[in-house]
């Protein structure tokens, strides 16, 4: 029953659209049922146009409320209900020939709450978005405007992170505006993707559907490639990266550890502050977190210029110089390359294991998914006893080679499931596990009556040391199960960064103008047991998972990160827990 109830609960927040539709197709076999009870047999075409009147007003509803640019999007929401349609079509044409229609309508009865059932089950599950908004229609200006006005009434984290609305409008409306007057597509979708830059979340991002326009975007907002990236290392000094040895830059003197002093004319330290790390990418590149984008501040720099661009630094004899360098394309490859160690994920599948030298074991959790039916199974009854067999096996199978120690790989861990997250937890902790939700209603977060669970510990790993390798890419369930696990006293959570720090519950994307660009945010919270938002920072940015070991980012290990065929945060993790005896 609670499983039914859950589901239930979030129709709540379903779109007005959805909602309707929903309904109409639910309760016309109410209206299909009196028509067949009360209107006489003789009267074949009264049940002939009852059956009909569905696939009709089917035709009507998706006149009104097909997607622009992608029609699978909205089709693909809605064709449940064309299904229906055709359901009481049939039914209607059958009972109108046939002279006992009992069967029938059972059958139609069943087929209909079948065809129901997995109507919700998309909208709810699969494709995790139980709202759903469609600007597609709109020019860029109505759209932007109505994308601001929806964010500011259902976003999740408003208060919580104290949006200016008004400021918003004041600045993202006469970009968009302006976007109309030129017929600049790339200028409308870098506003949307600056727009959702302001949040500093994750999880409100902006995704560009059409591949051209994707990769125009990302080329005009990552800029120029120079030849190198560049990179803080812990001293405070910009080092150049990834440097091209066939490149101007290179045959300059910008080599591999080269100080970077300025950059087109003004000096770095100055240069860094006015850059934004806004990535017009997919959200798992955004960083949240202040001083994750501090970190990446000089790799986005790297590609901010003209056709050329002023370069100082000091060269090989200590001097300071300063060289002008010409573009050589796009910068995204370079870009992708410096980010990588920072954020990507480890590629491997859920639970994969080894050992790393005779004593320390290795397992990595690169996502909170495992089984897609069972996952939705494990949301609607709050366990997930398969993944927690599946590590149990893993760990075992290591400690029988001698294992006393662990390391958990999470780096890249983007999302997922939260009940994932608590099965894998459990089996470190001596404390039960607790998981809440809330909606939003007016200004207030109420706590959700059903999306709410506990998980029993279970602890028989509770006393082997763990590590657990993090980086600016785990992601909402990742932060989730990196939050629970920190509470571990047997687990050191540690790295190059803090996670991304981004945890609520993603259940809405509208579609843009023109239906090119997708936005998505968060409308369902994630709380403590006090019922207070958590893991997503406020306005101050800073994380709420504070690192317990910082791998030293010096000129070391910046050249092991990006000149050798090593992990360096994974040799890092081994030679550190090696020394706990």
């Amino acid at each position: 029953m609670t499983r039914i109830l859950k589901i239930f609960e979030t129709f709540k927040i379903l779109d007005f659209p959805t909602a309707y539709i929903m309904a109409f197709t639910g309760a016309w076999f109410l209206v299909f049922l009196v028509t067949v009870v009360f209107v006489k047999p003789k009267n074949k075409d009264v049940y002939r146009i009852v059956g009909a009147i569905p696939l009709l007003h089917f035709m009507v509803f998706f006149f009104f409320n097909y997607t622009k640019g992608v029609f699978s999007l909205g089709f693909g929401r809605y064709v449940w209900f064309l299904i229906a349609a055709f359901i009481y079509a049939v039914a209607g044409l059958i009972v109108a020939r046939k002279e006992k229609v009992i069967k029938h309508v059972v059958i139609t009865g069943i087929l209909v709450f079948v065809t129901f059932a997995l109507s919700v089950f998309y909208i709810s599950g699969i494709s995790h978005y139980s709202r759903f908004t469609n600007y597609s229609h709109m020019n860029y200006e109505q759209s932007m405007a109505a994308l601001i006005d929806e964010i500011e009434g259902h976003y999740i984290l408003s208060d919580h992170k104290h949006i200016d609305y008004d400021a918003l409008r004041a600045e993202y409306i006469p970009l968009a505006a302006q976007a109309d007057i030129t017929g600049d597509e790339i200028a409308y979708a870098q506003a949307v993707s600056r727009l959702c830059y302001e949040f500093h979340d994750g999880h409100l991002s902006a995704f560009v559907i059409d591949e051209g326009l994707r990769n125009e975007l990302i080329e005009s907002m990552l800029g120029n490639d120079y030849g190198f990236s560049m990179l803080g290392a812990d001293d405070g000094s910009i080092v150049a990266i990834l440097t091209d040895e066939d490149s101007a830059a290179y045959e300059l003197g910008i080599h591999n550890g080269t100080v970077i002093t300025g950059w087109d004319g003004v000096d770095i330290d100055e240069a860094l502050r006015n850059v934004s790390c806004v990535t017009p990418c997919w959200p798992v590149l955004a960083f949240p977190i202040s001083e994750n984008e501090d970190l990446m501040r000089p790799v986005f720099l790297a590609g901010n210029g003209g056709d050329t661009v002023n370069v100082r630094f000091i060269d090989d004899d200590g001097n300071e110089t300063e060289v002008t360098l010409q573009s050589m394309g796009s910068y995204y490859g370079r870009y992708v390359a410096a980010t990588a160690p920072f954020t990507a994920p480890v590629r491997t599948e859920f639970g994969y294991s080894k050992m790393l030298n005779d004593h320390c074991g290795y397992i990595c959790i690169p996502v909170e998914e495992y089984d897609t039916y069972g996952d939705i199974e494990a949301v609607l009854t709050d366990d997930y006893p398969a993944v927690r067999e599946l590590l149990i096996s893993r760990i075992d199978q290591m400690i029988d080679q001698g294992m006393d120690r662990l390391i958990i790989d999470a780096r890249g861990n983007d999302g997922g499931l939260d009940v994932v997250a608590s099965s894998v937890v459990t089996l470190f902790t001596t404390e039960q596990i607790r998981t809440n939700s809330g909606f939003r209603s007016g200004d207030e977060i109420v706590e959700s009556r059903y999306w709410n669970w506990t998980v029993p510990a279970d602890g028989r790993y509770s006393d082997i040391p763990v590590v657990l390798l993090v980086n600016a890419g785990t992601s909402s369930a990742g932060d989730i199960l990196t939050y629970d696990l920190a509470t571990c006293p047997n687990v050191t959570v540690m790295c190059l960064t803090t996670t991304w720090g981004c945890a609520q519950g993603v259940a809405q994307t509208a579609l843009m103008s023109g239906g090119s660009i997708r936005v998505r945010y968060s409308i369902m919270a994630t709380l403590d047991e006090e019922g207070n938002i958590y893991i997503d920072a406020d306005e101050n940015r800073v994380s709420s998972i504070p690192l317990d070991v910082r791998i030293p980012l010096d000129m070391n290990a910046i050249n092991e990160i990006y000149g050798q065929e090593t992990d360096y945060p994974l040799d890092y993790a081994v030679e550190w827990i090696d020394t706990l005896g």
